[in-house]
């Protein structure tokens, strides 16, 4: 047995301060507090379990003075029974409140709170439903010292049974708590009239979810202080005529959720005080006259959820019940309403009748419930409404009759109702707005939705000047005028979702001035408009499935908050007075539509969520989301999305200690193309703040470029984005506008050409594109040509000359029958070759040579009957060759002998010889290559030429050889010629020198850059052009308004501030204002040493189609272009250009944004950065002859 708990907690124990004596000490286990006023003490206990298998508890470390109350919480995580000991509590004389929660014991023993005098309050949880099995059992005079409790809590404790007389000793109790606990019969708990010196004092009795089924007479006799009684949630389905007989204080009675069918005549006959009686949830059918006479003061009655009928609900129901505030008969099976009915109810405020089957009701049938405020008669069947219907309701300020039958509304109906503030007639057969609304002046709520109105008029809702909420949904209107909502200055919601409206008149709602929320929701509105700009306290607006076909921000009032579009035909989110900065919104749906495309200006900056999918978006503009510093989710999944540019996701920076964005993009049908690796790599950008977490990352979907299917973005390697293209020319290829060009990029015709990035990978896929020659324009730099399924015939001498960086090669199936000396010259970075399904008869020895670096050779399924002993010799490097399904009577063991890399080699379905001459090398080799040879099994051999048996060539006997032999060797057995090792030094020398003179050459630009980035040297240039050191500004940056984002806070910062730091002037931030634009541009561009030019589609579609602007730029171009920079920003049309523009881009070079190394080719073009003081004003600067300095290149 461990240690005492108590002998391991004296060591810890601690002093409590806060109004708890300097001696006062507890456990580190237990919190104490002070209680307010006095010296006394809380303590707080949580424990694993009480005395059990894991822990042996001593209560008598707690201090004994001081301590009032103690809770003790054992952990409801293990489940392992606790125990109450004798005299657990003995020395804490003082305690007044004793609380024992989740602590799983099983019994009270007689001397369990043995010594507590001064308790107050007792409360014992247990919670054993937990374990079914398990229910507390308590001694019969367990709580014979605690005379002075007034508080007993026992519920949740699975109790079955208790002891007679067990209360009998606490005469001073107020409150018993039985709840939730298997008890079966009342008796038990002797409250009888026999036994009426038990608990006398008792106020309040809660016997409620336990397993009761029948209350017999004179249960609770003994309780004629008794003021609550609680017996719901049993299965109580019999009271005794008696059985509430002696309760005279009782005041609120508690029947309801049990299986009563009837209650006696003279149950509440003793229980005149009674001012609440809930009945509901039962199956009572029978209401005996004068069940409830005498109960002057009752003050409700919920008889709801029974089975009462009109039989049992008449006149003499409610006798006597002159008090009554609230009657509820909801969900019954009355069918209609007499006028005497509710005739002594004079008192009753709130009648609830929803839910029953009420067809008719009688005139005059309110008439005396002049304090009535609330009648709710939903889910009914009544169909008209006369003027005698509701007549006395005076201080009617609710009626509900929705989800009725009502077709008529009599105008006078509720003429004296003029309180009424709330009226529901929804789902109704109405077909006009009835008539008496407008004698309802007090009136703030209507729902009329759900009926068959058609015509909304001028008059239909005059003289409503306090109506806040009107509901018209579900109806058939078609049109709304402009007068028709003019009387209603309080209006503050309305609802006109699911009509037919087509029409809706400008100047609609610009009386209504109070407007915060509208619905039009599903409707075939075209257009909204003109409606909405002049409510300025709008907050929230669906316009969700109509068939809008444009929509502007203009459109809605810059204070909305709420917006859905939703499920309409949008194909652009408008922004025509650019005033995203100046809206509101923070929510917006614009899911279900047809847009195409989303720049910055189709989202405002105060936006927090935003559903985008389900469009047709193809196209996110760079810097869409950037400013927007609110985000929190962006749905674009379900579009039409196949690359995504990586700044079109860019945010301003982020807070580090807000979560990024969420973004979601699945669903879209993306491209693996060269400019989508950037997207797996998103969710690992939290460093730099300024991407969002792209959180279904991982269920994005992509197609590979070269037709190679579709797989998961996170899955594809480096080299597997690419993009397509026809012609490419290398900023350093000066020959490109010459037909012999080596260094220019152009497919083939009849092919599909693709490149990563980089160029590193650079695939020309001819398959099936009925080529009977090798097209001559593969390209040079190509690394994986598909030439497969055509009819080449033979390969030519030096066909693919040139191209030194081909790796994989693609000749399979296209019917070669021969392959010429050097076919495959040139090919030094070749690693597969694939040429198997085709008609090749023999290899004569030359066709692989100086194939040093081929890995993987098909020769596989032709027509092979002789290879030459020297065909492999200089495959060093080889792991699998095929060479299956050929004519091969003889093995090359040679040549296997000598590659030790040699990984996978097929041999098996060729017509192998059993040659005595070589059967003994052939065993030899093959029994050391068994692991090399991936088809043993598949390699037989003919004993003779002449004889078809055949066997495995492994089991071939040789000692049945003979020196007659007629087998003749197919593969020759030729001297091989060793090369002279001078030549071959000179030769390698002579290549390595000329090889790092064109990388040097090729080159040159990249490391001039590179050599300025790193010391600050320009190699081969001047360190200033002519004419530049008198200039005010080291360059005029020239752009669109709508990339003045990019510019001022990514281009400017870093040029501006960075090292060195360059004196720019910008178009829009330094431009005085008022002056004219073309003298303005040539005057910055005369004071500047470069003009950098911010090439966009927003460039070309706004300022370049300025006159002015295009003049003064176009000087620029002819004049002062060697000074030019242009930087490319975004994907520009080349249809769209300037033909100055596309001139200068075809005969010079340009920056792209997002380019390797585009900071250090920037910094590279600009001039030498100096720091003499200058102005920024324009006007201040004298225009200056161009100089004519040297072009300086970008594309390095």
């Amino acid at each position: 047995m461990r240690k005492l708990w108590g002998w391991t907690l004296a060591a810890l124990l601690w002093v409590v301060a806060a109004g708890v004596g300097p001696d006062y000490h507890s456990h580190d286990d237990c919190q104490v507090t002070s209680l307010p006023g006095t010296d006394l003490a809380a303590l707080l206990c949580r424990l694993r379990t009480i005395n059990s298998e894991l822990d042996a508890t001593n209560f008598t470390v707690i201090p004994r003075r001081n301590t009032a109350k103690l809770r003790i919480e054992c952990s409801d995580v293990l489940f392992f029974q606790s125990s109450l000991q004798n005299k657990s509590f003995v020395r804490l004389r003082e305690l007044q409140e004793l609380d024992i929660e989740y602590c799983k014991i099983g019994e009270v023993p007689r001397e369990a709170f043995l010594g507590l005098t001064n308790l107050r309050n007792l409360t014992l949880r247990t919670y054993n439903t937990d374990w079914s099995a398990m229910s507390l059992k308590i001694a019969s005079d367990a709580f014979r010292e605690q005379r002075n409790l007034e508080r007993l809590d026992l519920g949740d404790n699975n109790i079955w049974t208790l002891p007679p007389r067990l209360l009998c000793h606490l005469g001073n109790l107020k409150l018993l708590n039985l709840s939730r606990n298997k008890l079966q019969d009342v008796t038990v708990l002797s409250f009888s009239q026999a036994e009426h010196f038990c608990a006398p004092g008792l106020r309040h009795l809660d016997l409620s979810y336990n397993h009761l089924v029948s209350v017999p007479a004179f249960a609770f006799a003994a309780l004629k202080n008794l003021q609550a009684l609680n017996l719901s949630l049993n299965g109580i389905s019999k009271l005794e005529d008696k059985a509430l007989f002696g309760m005279y204080s009782l005041e609120v009675l508690d029947l309801s959720g049990n299986l009563l069918t009837a209650l006696p005549p003279e149950l509440f006959q003793e229980n005149k005080r009674l001012t609440k009686l809930y009945i509901r949830n039962n199956s009572v059918s029978v209401l005996a006259p004068g069940l409830f006479t005498g109960l002057s003061l009752l003050l409700e009655l919920e008889l709801n959820d029974n089975q009462l009928t009109n039989t049992w609900v008449n006149s003499e129901t409610f006798t006597d019940l002159l008090r009554l505030a609230s009657l509820d008969l909801t969900n019954n099976k009355i069918t209609r309403l007499d006028a005497a009915t509710f005739r002594d109810l004079t008192n009753l405020q709130v009648l609830r009748l929803q839910h029953n089957m009420i067809e008719t009701v009688s005139d005059y049938t309110f008439s005396g419930l002049f304090r009535l405020h609330t009648l709710v008669l939903s889910d009914n069947r009544i169909k008209e409404l006369s003027d005698k219907t509701l007549a006395g309701l005076r201080g009617l300020q609710v009626l509900k009759l929705d989800h009725n039958e009502v077709f008529s509304v009599d105008s006078l109906a509720l003429t004296n109702s003029t309180e009424l503030q709330e009226l529901q007639l929804s789902h109704n057969y109405l077909q006009d707005v009835p008539k008496l609304v407008q004698s309802l002046t007090s009136l703030r709520t209507l729902d009329l939705s759900g009926n068959h109105v058609s015509v909304l008029t001028n008059s239909s809702f005059t003289h409503l000047n306090n109506l806040s909420a009107l509901k018209l949904a579900a109806n058939v209107v078609e049109v709304v005028s402009k007068t028709v909502f003019r009387a209603l200055p309080a209006l503050q919601v309305l609802d006109l979702s699911t009509n037919k409206i087509k029409t809706i008149e400008n100047g609609a709602f610009d009386n209504n001035k109070h407007l915060e929320a509208v619905r039009l929701d599903n409707n075939l509105l075209t257009s909204v408009q003109g409606l909405f700009s002049e409510l300025p306290n709008l907050q929230w607006l669906n316009l969700s499935k109509n068939h809008l076909e444009m929509f502007d921000y203009a459109f809605i009032p810059r204070g909305l908050k709420y917006l859905d579009l939703r499920s309409n035909f949008i194909n652009e989110l408008g922004n025509y007075f650019e005033i995203e900065s100046q809206l509101s919104l923070k929510i917006i749906d614009a899911s279900f539509n047809k847009l195409s495309d989303i720049s910055a200006s189709s989202v405002p900056d105060s936006v927090e969520i935003l559903f985008l999918n389900n469009n047709l978006i193809s196209r996110v503009q760079p810097y869409a989301f950037f400013k927007k510093k609110n985000l929190t989710r962006v749905d674009l999944f379900a579009n039409k999305i196949r690359n995504i540019d990586q700044n079109a996701l860019r945010l301003s920076l982020m807070n580090p200690s807000r979560d990024p964005p969420e973004f979601y993009l699945g669903g879209n049908p993306f491209e693996c193309d060269c400019t989508m690796e950037w997207l797996q790599a998103i969710n690992s950008l939290e460093e730099t703040r300024q991407h969002p977490a792209v959180v279904d990352l991982d269920t994005i979907n992509c197609r590979l470029m070269n037709n190679k299917g579709v797989i998961p973005l996170l899955e594809a390697q480096k080299l597997q984005f690419l993009c397509e293209y026809e012609s490419h020319c290398f900023a350093l290829c000066h020959c490109c506008d010459f037909d012999a060009c080596d260094c220019e990029m152009t497919c083939p015709s009849n092919c599909t050409c693709f490149h990563d990035e980089s160029w590193a990978a650079n695939i020309v896929d001819c398959s099936r594109a009925g080529y009977d020659a090798v097209p001559d324009r593969v390209p040079m730099d190509s690394s994986e040509v598909y030439l497969d399924g055509n009819e080449l015939s033979s390969l030519s001498s030096h066909t693919f000359i040139g191209r030194k960086n081909l790796k994989v090669l693609y000749l399979n199936s296209s019917k070669v029958e021969l392959i010429h000396n050097r076919t495959f010259n040139g090919l030094r970075l070749l690693e597969k070759l694939f040429l198997q399904h085709n008609m090749v008869k023999e290899l004569k020895g030359y066709e692989f040579e100086h194939l040093t670096l081929l890995r993987e050779l098909y020769l596989n399924s032709n027509e092979l009957a002789f290879v030459h002993n020297a065909t492999f010799l200089s495959l060093a490097s080889l792991r699998i060759l095929r060479l299956d399904d050929n004519r091969l009577k003889t093995l090359p063991v040679t040549y296997f002998r000598r590659n030790h890399n040699m990984h996978s080699l097929f041999l098996g379905n060729n017509p192998w010889l059993c040659e005595c001459e070589s059967a003994a090398e052939v065993q030899t080799w093959l029994e050391g290559a068994a692991v090399v040879l991936r088809d043993p099994d598949q390699v037989q051999c003919a004993l003779n030429k002449t004889v078809e048996v055949t066997l495995q060539l492994t089991a071939f006997n040789v000692s049945v050889c003979t020196n007659e032999s007629d087998t003749t060797t197919t593969i020759r057995h030729e001297a091989y010629l060793d090369y002279v090792f001078l030549p071959t030094v000179t030769l390698g020398a002579f290549a390595v020198l000329l090889t790092l003179t064109l990388i040097i050459f090729c080159n040159r630009n990249r490391m001039r850059v590179w050599v300025y980035a790193k010391y600050g040297v320009r190699l081969f240039y001047r360190s200033e052009y002519e004419g530049d050191t008198d200039k005010a500004f080291d360059a005029f940056v020239s752009y669109s308004s709508k990339d003045e984002v990019f510019v001022t806070q990514i281009l400017a910062p870093e040029l501006e501030r960075g090292s060195p730091a360059y004196k720019l002037c910008l178009h829009y931030r330094d431009f005085p204002v008022g002056a004219y634009v073309t003298d303005t541009i040539l005057s910055a561009v005369e004071t500047s040493k470069r003009t950098i030019l911010i090439l966009s589609e927003n460039f070309i579609k706004s300022e370049w189609r300025r006159f002015e602007f295009r003049s003064a730029h176009h000087e620029v171009l002819k004049d002062r272009r060697r000074r030019l920079i242009v930087i490319l920003l975004g994907e520009v049309p080349r249809r769209d250009l300037d033909p100055d523009i596309r001139l200068y881009l075809k005969t010079n070079t340009y920056l792209k944004w997002g380019d390797n190394h585009f900071w250090e080719k920037l910094k590279f073009a600009m001039p030498d950065a100096r720091r003499p003081s200058r102005s920024h004003q324009l006007h201040t600067l004298a225009a200056q002859p161009p100089p004519g300095p040297r072009p300086v290149p970008l594309h390095m």
